[in-house]
């Protein structure tokens, strides 16, 4: 192997992205209190620079600067240089990413901040070319050292701000029907009617907002909502973003017909629009829905699962040419010549089917695959038979495949994230309760299993990271709230107490780590060593930690009979309410959240030797807010001084109440389909 002219201290880290720059002229460390103190005692700025192993510009701007000698040596005489994996450190990442907010209003990675010594951020901005970044770097580092009073003042004010971002005062009157109605109708008034999803370019998938459209539409009565839910996810399915040959989904989409995506695939994306996709398939039995869910199943367990049952994070948007140079997208993309040689007798219909033409041209010969029908329209344009077409389509994707498996694959990060593995088990427990596939749920409970062994220790405390048997670093609150959603969602689809109690142990864990004492919010970290202590609020791609964790206290208040702990989820809602009324796109979590407070399902009990399998037929139901719960004898406070004859008891209970048992599984139905109109 050719040895590295430089290596820096990033060399001994397990991350990906830090090891992509390890091999830098730049003198790169990692976030780390001992590098911090060295910028004290050494009385220089901090660079702080931030990024993901697949981000496309991160690359971009490694190659134009990080690994220019120019560029290394302006860096190593005036700063010390950090480099923060954003995915291991989103406490790091989300306070500089706050701060750049509030320098420029916008934020992306790379992000890229000087800080003082004491990390308190006076500067930032994203991607720069060599000579912007430069002269960027000059400009400050000059400014320390003829005015540095300067900087201290910009950052006592920036620190201020930071202080208050995502706080305000709370109001007084807690969030209401009306409220949710108005925020459902404000945020639908920014749809694209063309494309699906909102208007503008670039396009995010954002499955927390289509939640709400979907149980908005439902529960406010509002068809225009719930019509462009299921339009969106039509759209989303047949265009580019998602792989036609192989499944799974990229994270965005640069323009706005969802057509040539930003090519990394990424778990948390991807686990949350299986559940969207399983769940849209309760309401509206598309063929298309059932088919996304299973392809994204199949990519995530070729593609990113380890042999330990871990899911790695993510698959990078640049691979390798035949020129031996990365470019974006080039495992996917197809010119006519190579889908001419591969379908010399059926290229009409190949090329008609995945838009090997004017419609799916990206640029310089290339083509992204999309489709432009569903396969039901599409057979009926082309006078075929729906099963001939569909075998024909499994054919074709066996030979792509095989074709562009020869191509040199997408880098993977193989780090193993807490959070994004709970968002995915969660999206398979929804997979296997719409179509009942075995395997969907054994992948979930094998998955829970590493999480358990990988992440969780006896206590309930949290670790954020596995990668090679290490786990270094604590969780946070992210991590936390879709852990204990996981344990939630697994104890209501197989019904195994054990999950309910670890969701009730770590939920007392949160509680006690993260929670504020002076209101009822959680911080996102467990300690105060950043410069400011963040709480997050606002939904990104991500649901907000502090939405979900409102969702989980509800959830286990039903659960447990614990009112207190639905009070507080109250109170959280109710300290946000200014944000979600002046914000609703940013916090379509939060009301979602509102809807299960004010139109909250059933708790569906059900009791006897046959409950856990006889309640599965209720669940392929469209419900929503309900909380399920089955045993043949329990224990827990739902199943006190409940008894079975012999057959499946069903009880519906909501708001305390509940109505008397019921036997047939037809008179259930009916009322839990009646509920979503009441």
């Amino acid at each position: 192997m050719e040895a590295k002219p430089h290596t820096n201290a990033l060399i001994d880290e397990l991350s990906a992205y830090l090891l992509q720059h390890a091999h830098n002229p730049v003198n790169w460390f990692p976030w780390s209190q001992r590098y911090l103190d060295q910028a004290q005692e050494e009385g220089k700025l901090l660079l702080i620079s931030i990024g993901y192993a697949s981000c496309h510009w991160c690359h971009v701007m490694e190659h134009e600067c990080f690994e220019d000698e120019e560029v290394a040596s302006l860096m190593n005489a005036n700063y010390i240089n950090i480099k923060v994996d954003r995915e291991e450190r989103p406490d790091v990442d989300q306070v500089y990413m706050n701060a750049l907010q509030l320098i420029s209003g916008q934020g992306g990675w790379p992000l890229n901040m000087i800080a003082l010594p004491d990390g308190r951020p006076i500067w930032g901005g994203t991607y720069f070319p060599k000579e912007r970044w430069m002269q960027v770097l000059t400009q400050i580092s000059t400014l320390a050292k003829e005015k540095p009073e300067e900087l201290i003042q910009y950052a006592d004010n920036l620190e201020k701000g930071l202080a208050n971002f995502e706080v305000s005062e709370p109001l007084k009157d807690a969030l209401n029907l009306d409220d949710i109605i108005s925020s459902l109708d404000q945020v639908v008034s920014k749809k694209d009617p063309q494309n699906g999803g909102l208007i503008g370019a670039p396009k995010f998938m954002m499955p927390t907002l289509l939640r709400f459209f979907q149980q908005g539409g439902i529960l406010c009565s509002n068809n225009d909502a719930l019509d462009h839910f299921h339009f969106s996810l039509e759209q989303m399915a047949l265009g580019g973003i998602f792989d036609a040959a192989h499944g799974g989904f990229s994270r965005y989409a640069v323009d706005a017909e969802w057509h040539i995506p930003h090519f990394e695939k990424m778990g948390y994306d991807n686990g949350q629009l299986i559940s969207l996709y399983a769940q849209a398939f309760r309401e509206k039995p598309l063929a298309l829905y059932r088919e996304t869910v299973n392809k994204t199943i199949s990519f995530l367990t070729t593609e990113l699962n380890s042999p330990e049952g871990g899911f790695y994070a993510a698959l990078d948007a640049d691979s390798l040419t035949q020129n031996n140079k990365l470019v974006e997208g080039a495992f996917y993309v197809w010119t006519l010549k190579e889908i001419e040689q591969l379908f010399p007798d059926e290229y009409p219909l190949v090329a008609a089917f995945y838009s090997i033409n004017d419609d799916g041209y990206w640029e310089d010969g290339n083509y992204v695959m999309r489709r432009m029908q569903t396969d039901e329209a599409f057979a009926k344009l082309h006078d075929l038979q729906l099963s001939e077409l569909k075998a024909k389509v499994i054919r074709w994707n066996k030979v792509l495949l095989k074709e562009r498996n020869k191509r040199a694959r997408p880098r993977l990060d193989d780090k193993i994230i807490c959070s994004w593995n709970a968002i995915l088990s969660s999206g398979l427990l929804d997979a296997y309760r719409s179509f009942g596939t075995l395997s969907y749920k054994d992948l979930a409970l094998k998955n829970i299993d590493f999480i358990e062994t990988n992440f969780v220790d006896s206590a309930g405390n949290l670790k954020r990271i596995s990668k090679k048997g290490v786990n270094k670093i604590d969780a946070f609150l992210e991590d936390y709230a879709a852990v204990i959603k996981l344990y939630i969602d697994a104890y209501e689809t197989v019904f195994d107490e054990h999950y309910i109690l670890q969701a009730e142990k770590i939920m007392n864990v949160c509680l006690r780590l993260f929670k504020d004492k002076n209101g009822p919010l959680f911080y996102f970290s467990s300690s105060s060593e950043l410069v400011v202590r963040t709480k997050e609020t606002s939904d990104n791609v991500i649901p907000s930690s502090n939405a979900v964790m409102a969702e989980n206290l509800i959830r286990l208040s039903n659960h447990l009979v614990k009112p207190e702990l639905k009070t507080h989820a109250e109170a959280m809602v109710l300290a946000c309410k200014s944000e979600i009324m002046s914000y609703p796109r940013s916090y379509s979590y939060w009301l979602a959240v509102g809807l299960r407070l004010k139109r909250p399902g059933y708790e569906v009990v059900a009791i006897g030797p046959d409950a856990k399998h006889d309640i599965k037929e209720l669940q392929q139901l469209y419900t929503v807010n309900c909380s399920w719960a089955a045993a043949e004898t329990s224990t827990l406070p739902l199943f006190v001084n409940r008894s079975s004859n012999g057959k499946t008891k069903y009880y519906l209970c909501r708001n305390n109440q509940c109505g008397i048992p019921l036997e047939s599984i037809d008179e259930v139905q009916m009322k839990l389909q009646a509920a979503l109109k009441s």
